[in-house]
This record gives structure tokens, C-alpha cells and sequence, in this order.
């Protein structure tokens, strides 16, 4: 068993009996590197004479970008996450051929292994991997030979898709070396950024973003009426659709459901008056939610809505776990983590239990510094799972992993205590006005929806509405009538609805 104490570039975990080991993460210099031939296979200069593929891969490409920013900067994968994103590939290089691509689509992996989400992006292209299987991400004695293995990957000359077609699509000057060649990769893309402006943005993408929205109209249409029949034919509260796909999705999820439903209706009884969700998991949720995979088969939605009994048992034992741990830390009020995903009553019971554990045989052994207040419970603190951080969130929840050491949490909570009590109160302020802005937003520009990605914290989200209240009109904008989200960068989603960055330039 490892405990995570820090996140960084190295990670300090404690084995049992209290040794420490430093571990180190991937590096974002280390990603870039193993992407590079990759990079190069789908860089939207590669389609000038081409708009619409050329879109296809600027737009995924801001995707995939904000997806490993998730993963190497909070270790977590954001829940608008697609499960796949398309891009286009030349199909050979014979003169024949010129105009003719293979359309390709890249997993993203659901999870925080940032080499396993590298590994298949490449293998989904035919691309080599060497670079990622030779990574080191455990041993942090063993840095050196990674550092040797990244300056090998530099320098060596590459057999990969990338470097077999470069001097064929005519990337640069025969003479440029290929850090100068990425260089200037990444200097192109960081001008783009810094020219980009909304009103420029949207003026090109206004048009395609309303096109889509209309045409996904009719399927929303018939995909609300599909739901209110099931609602209705299972006595469900209500049924959410909460995973990141489009409505096409959300249409198969309701049929498979339905069909299930007429294969076995008497073990749909207890779904009766629940509220259903198509999350990224399959059990029931803190909320006493039922949750369905979306990437299930139905034979596990048919054993988890058969077992629901057995995980309410679990659900009512939550209160008296965490009752136990408050009293244990002095009051401290014991919450769930704001905007992240939905969790499991089963797993949380366990780690809930297993955290009172630790913490009472530290008392066992140990005292609470005198330092402390007599009572926590102005603070509120969160139990993740043992892949979970220890840190201080920005709405002020002090996060910490249910196989965290009493004497390190104990050492977290003393220095921690005045950040999360200043954050708390900055939040609590914010999001009132966040939600004003929010309100006026909707009015003033007419939007049909406004959400953010759960990346986007009050302070940023209240950044960006004001600027749009301040700066931006309806004429100018043009924003009537679509679905905004706001996130950290520019896209338009299949089903229309525009993607906008929370620090976009005027």
C-alpha cells in the first residue's frame, strides 16, 4: 500500500511501516515528446486545400490538449471528456491518392494512467511506442535512466509514421533539425492562441454551431420523448444523462434500457420512484442514485438493479460512518467534493471506515496539537479513494485519500487549516455571484444553455461573465439561441453547442 503526500513532478508515498519513496510522474515535456510523431501525422497545416478536415483535427486536437492538461495538472479525467475524438490521416503518399484520408478515431482512455492514455492514442494511429514503453513512472532512483531514454528518443533517427512521411509532406527545411521542426510546431500554436479572439472565433464558427444545433434538433426532440416513456413505464423520479457523449448516445442508453425492461420486467421493481443516471460507473451514488455505464453490457445493469438492496444497505450506513468520523476530528463536518464525479456508497462506505481506523489508532499512540481549535467544525473535509489527492480544493474542502497515515493527515490538517478557511469564505462569496451573472448571461445574449467545465472554478467562471456582460453584445457575439459552455478552449461539439476558453481575448 502507497500514500500519496505530494503532486508534482515526483511523488513522495509512504509504504507501510511508515518508509518513504519518492515516485515520479510523467512530465509535460515527456508527453510532448512522445506525441511528437503523432503531432505531426494530424497538425491541421497538413490540410490547408482541406477545411473540413482541417477542422476536424483543430478541434480535437483542443480537446486532447485539454484532456492531458486534466491529467497531468490535477491527475483526473474531466467528466466532457469524449470517449473517442476523430482525426484525419493522409492515406498514402502516391500522387493517386492526393486528397484521399483515413478517418481515425483515437481513444482516450478513461483514466488517470497518462502512459496508457499515450500508449493507445499511438497504437490507434500505427505509430511507434517505443518512447512510452521505456518511460519510468515508478522508481524515482531510476530518473536518470529516464532522462537517458528521453535525450535517446530525441536525438536517435525514427522509424515512426511521423518520420517516414515528413520529407513526403514537406515539413520545414531538409537541414532544420527536429527539435527546431517542433519547436516551431509549438510556436505556431502558441500564435494562434495569443491572435485568437472571441468575436474573430465566433464569426467563423457561428454558422456551423448554429447548423448543428438545428440538426440535432429533431433527434433531442425524439430522445425527451423516448425518456418521459421510460420515466413513465419503469416509475422512475426522473432519468439524467451525465457522461460526456452526445445525444445520439443518450438515445441508445434509453433504447438498451427500454429493451432490457421488456427481457425482465419483473426485476425493473426496484427502480421504482429512483432517480436513473447514465454516468461513467455502474452502482448506486452517494445520492442513492442508480447508475448505469454507458460502456456496460446489459447483463450488469440487470445485476446491479437486481442487488439494489444491497447497496442501500450500504447507503444508510453512510450517515453513522461519517458521524463517527466528524467525532473522532473534533466536529469536522464531512462533505462531498464539489463539482467532481459522482462516487459509489459502497466504495465510500469502506473508505470512510478505513480512514476512522487510522486516525483512532493515532489517538491510540498520539495527542491532537494543542495548536489546534477546540472545535474543526468550521472546516469540511472530503474522503476520496486512495487514488485521491491531499490537498486543499479551491472552494476550501480539505481532500484527503482514505489510506492517508493519521500522523500525515494530522500534520496536513495543522498547516492547512487557515487555507481552507480563507478559500471557504472566497467561495461561499462567489458563488452567489456567479450565479447572478450566470442568470443575466442567459437573458442578455438569449442562450438556449450555459454550463462550464467542472476544470472552471468560481472565480475563473465569474472572470469570464463579466467580461462577456462588460465587452460583449448580442450583435456582436451572436450567441442567440445556442448551447455555451465554458471551458479552456475554443471547439464546436457535434451536437452544436460552442466551447469557448474562460480567459478568451476581446
Amino acid at each position: 500500500m502507497y500514500i500519496l503526500l505530494q503532486k508534482c513532478t515526483s511523488l513522495c508515498v509512504v509504504r507501510p511501516g511508515g518508509a518513504l519513496l519518492l515516485h515520479r510522474m510523467i512530465s509535460s515535456s515527456e508527453v510532448a515528446t512522445a506525441l511528437r510523431p503523432f503531432y505531426f501525422a494530424v497538425h491541421p497545416d497538413l490540410f490547408g486545400r482541406y477545411p473540413q478536415e482541417r477542422q476536424v483535427n483543430e478541434d480535437s486536437l483542443k480537446q486532447l490538449s485539454a484532456h492531458l492538461e486534466s491529467l497531468l495538472s490535477q491527475r483526473r479525467v474531466l467528466p466532457s471528456t469524449p470517449r473517442t475524438l476523430p482525426f484525419y490521416i493522409r492515406a498514402s503518399n502516391e500522387p493517386q491518392d492526393r486528397g484521399t484520408f483515413h478517418l481515425i478515431k483515437v481513444p482516450l482512455e478513461r483514466t488517470i494512467d497518462t502512459k496508457l492514455v499515450l500508449r493507445r492514442i499511438l497504437e490507434s494511429c500505427n505509430l511507434s511506442t517505443d518512447f512510452v514503453d521505456k518511460m519510468q513512472t515508478t522508481d524515482a532512483g531510476s530518473s536518470t535512466q529516464t532522462r537517458a531514454t528521453f535525450d535517446e528518443f530525441q536525438q536517435r533517427p525514427q522509424q515512426s509514421f511521423y518520420y517516414k512521411k515528413r520529407s513526403e509532406y514537406n515539413f520545414g527545411k531538409e537541414r532544420a533539425t527536429d527539435d527546431e521542426e517542433f519547436d516551431m510546431f509549438q510556436f505556431r500554436i502558441k500564435k494562434v492562441r495569443e491572435n485568437e479572439t472571441l468575436k474573430k472565433w465566433l464569426r467563423t464558427n457561428v454558422v456551423t454551431a448554429a447548423v448543428r444545433t438545428k440538426a440535432v434538433q429533431e433527434l433531442r426532440e425524439e430522445v425527451e420523448k423516448l425518456k418521459e416513456g421510460v420515466t413513465k413505464k419503469l416509475q422512475l423520479r426522473e432519468i439524467i444523462y451525465d457522461c460526456g457523449w452526445n445525444v445520439e448516445h443518450f438515445r441508445g442508453c434509453l433504447k438498451s434500457l427500454e429493451k432490457l425492461a421488456e427481457l425482465h420486467p419483473g426485476a425493473m421493481d426496484g427502480l421504482k420512484d429512483r432517480t436513473l443516471v447514465f454516468a461513467a460507473f455502474t452502482g448506486v451514488s452517494l445520492e442513492g442514485h442508480v447508475m448505469l455505464f454507458t460502456g456496460d453490457v446489459q447483463w450488469n445493469w440487470l445485476e446491479l438493479i437486481k442487488n439494489i438492496d444491497k447497496h442501500d444497505s450500504y447507503l444508510r450506513k453512510l450517515p453513522a460512518y461519517e458521524y463517527a468520523l466528524s467525532q473522532v476530528l473534533r466536529n469536522i463536518r464531512i462533505g462531498r467534493r464539489k463539482f467532481m464525479p459522482k462516487a459509489q456508497a459502497m466504495a465510500y462506505a469502506s473508505h470512510l471506515r478505513r480512514i476512522t481506523t487510522t486516525l483512532l489508532d493515532y489517538l491510540s499512540k498520539s495527542k491532537f496539537p494543542k495548536v489546534w481549535p477546540e472545535t474543526l467544525s468550521q472546516y469540511e473535509l472530503v474522503v476520496e479513494s486512495e487514488a485521491g489527492p491531499l490537498m486543499v480544493s479551491p472552494t476550501g474542502q480539505l481532500i484527503v485519500p482514505a489510506t492517508c497515515p493519521g500522523s500525515l493527515l494530522v500534520d496536513f490538517l495543522s498547516t492547512h487549516l487557515a487555507e481552507a478557511l480563507e478559500k471557504q469564505s472566497s467561495y461561499d462569496r462567489h458563488k452567489h455571484i456567479e450565479r447572478d451573472l450566470h442568470a443575466r448571461c442567459l437573458a442578455q445574449f438569449r442562450l438556449l444553455s450555459l454550463a462550464k467545465d467542472d476544470s472552471v472554478t468560481p472565480d475563473r467562471m465569474i472572470e469570464c461573465l463579466e467580461k462577456l456582460l462588460a465587452k460583449g453584445t448580442v450583435a456582436e457575439l451572436e450567441l442567440t439561441e445556442l448551447n455555451l459552455n465554458i471551458t479552456t478552449y475554443y471547439s464546436v461539439l457535434a451536437d452544436g453547442t460552442v466551447c469557448i476558453p474562460w480567459d478568451w481575448k476581446h
